[in-house]
């Protein structure tokens, strides 16, 4: 629907008279008239009533107003976007990314955009799924990286590869030797755990109940890296990112597949939905693709 159009009919039933209207838009009334024509030729429905020297809306004028109200706002907030985002060629890449991927992919991924753009100035966030969700609505992030599944309402998700979950045993533990676990192993070993926050702790909750494992934990941690070091202190087992398990390479812990399942999450951008991509970012969600699909 041609926004001319409705900015004239808006005009017109505030102002309450042709004439008026016409004054307030910079045109003359007969080409007032004929914009309102066009729309009521468009709609298929008379839009005012006339009479004496105003006009009123018709039930059909009614039920459009509101609409076109919103559907200008809409449009007057997108131009002002645009024109924001025009204009803020030189302010950071702004750039979040949850804690289970943040210590792994993004120093690499981050090295590699330097290098593309040296002159790039980039802010980071560090939080979980959640709170980079509310940024990103809120505008305060360019993107996100993330990892299903986490339904992040309302916003676009893109894929950069996937993550398999490994099991950490002791390097004493009998999988170690074996190379695989099996559920029968992990329903009796002590658990170590993520808290619930993190995406990744739920996924593995979830994952553990719909097998029916439901491990003794004795410790629940907000960081991954205590995770393992506990795991190598032999205080018990945890399912982990495949990603965290390569860079955290240490003796006293062993990374093993589950028997008869393939864990894994899926790793992914997050964008504001019908939002523009700077190329800034864009080079960014390339650089971590590039490292993803390289562990």
């Amino acid at each position: 629907m041609d926004s001319t159009l409705l900015r004239a009919f808006v005009a017109t039933a505030d102002a309450g008279a042709l004439s008026r209207a016409a004054r307030d838009l910079g045109l003359s009334q007969p080409s007032l008239t004929q914009q309102i024509q066009r729309l009521e030729r468009h709609l298929g429905a008379a839009l005012f009533t006339r009479h004496g020297r105003g006009v009123a809306l018709t039930p059909a004028g009614q039920t459009l107003y509101p609409r076109a109200r919103r559907l200008l706002d809409e449009v007057l907030a997108t131009e002002q976007a645009v024109r924001r985002e025009g204009t803020e060629e030189d302010r950071p890449l702004r750039v979040g990314a949850i804690p289970t991927i943040a210590p792994y992919a993004l120093p690499d991924a981050l090295r590699r955009l330097r290098a593309r753009e040296p002159a790039l100035r980039v802010e980071f966030r560090e939080d979980y799924s959640a709170t980079l969700a509310r940024l990103l609505h809120d505008g305060a992030l360019d993107v996100a990286i993330a990892a299903m599944p986490y339904a992040f309402d309302h916003l676009e998700t893109e894929s950069l590869g996937s993550d398999r979950l490994l099991v950490a045993v002791p390097a004493s533990h009998a999988a170690a030797r074996v190379g695989r676990i099996t559920l029968a192993q992990l329903r009796d070993a002590p658990a170590i755990t993520l808290d619930p926050a993190h995406c990744l702790g739920e996924q593995v909750a979830g994952f553990c109940a719909s097998r029916e494992v439901l491990p003794s934990v004795v410790c629940r941690s907000a960081q991954l890296a205590t995770v393992l070091e506990l795991v190598g202190a032999d205080v018990g087992v945890s399912i982990v990112p495949a990603l965290a398990a390569t860079r955290h390479n240490t003796p006293r812990c062993a990374y093993v597949p589950l028997a008869e399942h393939v864990l894994q999450r899926e790793i992914v951008a997050v964008w504001r939905r019908e939002a523009a991509r700077p190329p800034a970012a864009l080079a960014f969600v390339a650089c971590v693709r590039d490292v993803v699909r390289g562990w």
